[in-house]
């Protein structure tokens, strides 16, 4: 089974090794890399959100995958909890302890998660995916923010301001047109296809080069980095895998979305909003490195077990 999976996401880690060289030979340099990201976060997903929702998505379907959402909740909670004790065991300040807990409650739930998603599962795939980022966003824009802020600053009190950005703004779009059956100009479609399907080969590039970027690897002691890898990418997924076989009432595709999304890697713009919105900037770089870096290996062995 586990041959399989990598038969099949072979491409994409293949698109990261790219992405790394690049990243390596400067062809991507650290403000490129920034550029991209951002690029990805504003433009692309945005775009691909509008685009899948609102050709693919109807009232039916919509019934079919509205415990998506909830899902993203739950794996987002569990990791709170879990972040939590361990956080409280290794006795981090609140600042270190907030970065910390951010890097194990929120995955990388688009930039590696709905290529993979496209491998395993096709288009159905990529909607589950999209459908199940409208809890994911909702608690990563105001939970998030509120964490890396701190529970005493006037950004963690606002952060419910923060969800009025790209990727939001597109989901609720999408989700509109989807549901209303709204005719949409072909024009607009075909550009957001297009625009959309660059999400995946530049989510792909962004991450090998965060793999390749040295100043990923400087933060975080190695209790830290160890606990951060362990929760996100082994304690997780194995409750999740256990918890999935539980629901008898759920497609197997969503079972498997669910197992995908716990296993993966810390979300791979926590440096951006660790500096955005006032984190420990290096522990996020070295959480994002590590854990994108072992999910190589993880992910493949939990796909093959659900």
């Amino acid at each position: 089974m586990i041959i399989q999976v990598l038969t099949k996401v072979g491409a994409l880690f293949f698109m990261l090794a790219v992405g790394a060289v690049a990243r390596a030979r400067k062809v991507i340099t650290d403000e490129a890399l920034d550029s991209l990201c951002k690029i990805v976060l504003s433009v692309t997903l945005p775009f691909l959100f509008i685009y899948v929702l609102s050709t693919k998505c109807n009232k039916e379907v919509f019934l079919s995958l509205w415990k998506a959402p909830l899902f993203a909740v739950l794996i987002i909670g569990v990791g709170y909890v879990i972040s939590r004790i361990l956080g409280a065991l290794l006795k981090l300040d609140r600042k270190r302890k907030n970065t910390f807990t951010f890097l194990i409650s929120f995955q990388n739930s688009g930039f590696f998660a709905i290529p993979i998603a496209f491998a395993l599962f096709g288009e159905e795939g990529v909607l589950t995916i999209v459908i199940f980022n409208l809890g994911f966003n909702l608690l990563y824009w105001t939970l998030g923010v509120w964490l890396l802020s701190g529970k005493d600053s006037s950004g963690g009190v606002n952060a419910i301001k923060n969800l009025i950005n790209p990727g939001t703004v597109a989901l609720g779009l999408g989700l509109i047109l989807g549901l209303s059956s709204v005719r949409v100009p072909h024009l607009l479609l075909d550009a957001s296809r297009i625009l959309g399907n660059a999400t995946i080969p530049l989510a792909l590039l962004v991450v090998g080069a965060i793999l390749a970027t040295g100043k990923f690897r400087q933060g975080g002691d190695l209790k830290e980095i160890f606990s951060i890898v362990f929760a996100r990418l082994v304690l997780i997924p194995l409750i999740f895998l256990s918890l999935a076989k539980c629901f008898g009432d759920i497609s197997p595709l969503m079972r498997s979305i669910i197992v995908l999304q716990a296993c993966m890697p810390s979300a791979s713009s926590s440096p951006l909003m660790a500096k955005r919105f006032g984190g420990d900037y290096d522990l996020a770089a070295s959480g994002v490195f590590f854990t994108t870096l072992f999910s190589i290996i993880t992910i493949p062995i939990f796909m093959s077990l659900v």
